[in-house]
């Protein structure tokens, strides 16, 4: 593959994946953009990978990746979550001007940040990588019907936020609502 089309992919899902991995390690900056740039080191070895299987859609490949290594990431440090520890005017993955902006990712990086740890896992991999269900069972090593318990619960702590969300391009329509 060619510099330019990494460049091109790397400038269209940055951010995306910055905001993604920032509400999944409750707001730390600095773990989002590793595990971001992880994910783009990773692309980058697959688009050069003549043996691998393709790739069809990048986005959502690299969200998956980037998440998973925000997962790795705490389990390898217990204070990720510590909220005290964050500077809430710098840490914001897209420096907009806007108070509500802000106020926004406060607001949810406390609401993830407050979730026990596997219903916060389960809602990252399910909701903000897009993992199926079985594939979020598969990886946590739980039955399909304990991840939607935990994915309910993570679901009723967030609910009140699935708007901002949306407005903030975090969530997409429809994306971690409930599927009968």
């Amino acid at each position: 593959m060619s510099e330019d089309a990494f460049a091109s992919l790397y400038r269209r899902w940055y951010r995306v994946l910055v905001a993604k991995t920032y509400l999944v390690s409750g707001g730390r900056r600095d773990v989002a953009e590793e595990a971001a740039q992880e994910a783009f080191i990773q692309c980058w070895r697959r688009m050069n990978d003549p043996t691998g299987p393709p790739v069809e859609h990048w986005g959502p490949w690299l969200a998956v990746v980037a998440v998973r290594e925000v997962i790795a990431r705490q389990a390898k440090k217990e204070a990720i979550y510590d909220l005290g520890h964050h500077d809430r005017a710098v840490n914001l993955p897209d420096p907009a001007d806007e108070v509500q902006l802000k106020e926004v990712y406060r607001r949810v990086c406390e609401k993830m940040a407050g979730l026990r740890e596997r219903p916060r896992r389960a809602m990252a991999l399910r909701c903000i990588a897009g993992l199926s269900t079985a594939e979020v069972a598969q990886e946590m090593r739980l039955t399909q019907s304990t991840v939607r318990v935990y994915l309910a619960e993570a679901r009723r702590a967030l609910e009140p936020l699935r708007v901002e969300l949306r407005q903030l391009g975090i969530v997409t329509e429809g994306e971690g609502e409930h599927r009968g």
